[in-house]
């Protein structure tokens, strides 16, 4: 695109790279200075000398690890020999990025003891407010109702995503420590 606007007499100096730098939901997340060596190797390539200036939006690679998202379980029951385990915030109280699996937040509760698996889901009758089935999670086998079960990396879109109730239910309370 710089090459046919150049030679139309048109010369771009800026190139916004987007967004979309992850942040270590799991254990296969480079670093950050991976994506920055590999963004800096295709810019000389693609534009040698003639580099423009760059910006990007790092969004959840810089943002996510300032937030947790609290739930607590409202119940568990056990359906065709498979646990799972409801919160009181779900796919469409601030979790709407566990659709389909896509991001798998790093889990933890206070709870102790041995684990097992389970399908973890969320407070609403919809059938889509399932957050992980696919891989069930595992979670302590004895969480039970008014645990709590922290949401790590969830300081991004957690929040926004649950500007507005949604079947009755709040949005997400936010608070904020210095």
């Amino acid at each position: 695109m710089f090459a046919a606007l150049r030679t139309e007499g048109i010369h771009p100096w800026l190139l916004d790279l987007g967004g979309g730098f992850p942040t270590a939901l799991d254990a296969q997340c480079p670093p950050p200075e991976a994506y920055g060596a590999a963004i800096e190797r295709h810019l000389a390539d693609a534009f040698g000398e003639d580099r423009p200036t760059t910006i990007a939006e790092p969004g959840r690679g810089i943002a996510a690890e300032a937030g947790v998202l609290h739930a607590s379980v409202i119940g568990v029951v056990h359906r065709a020999g498979t646990r799972w385990v409801f919160l009181d915030a779900g796919v469409f109280t601030g979790l709407i990025e566990t659709l389909d699996e896509a991001i798998r937040y790093p889990l933890a509760t206070d709870v102790a003891g041995p684990t097992g698996p389970c399908v973890l889901a969320g407070p609403t009758c919809d059938s889509a407010d399932v957050l992980y089935e696919r891989v069930p999670v595992e979670l302590p086998l004895a969480l039970a109702e008014g645990d709590r079960v922290r949401f790590h990396c969830a300081g991004v879109y957690t929040a926004t995503y649950s500007s507005v109730g949604f079947n009755g239910f709040a949005p997400l309370a936010t608070a904020v420590r210095s």
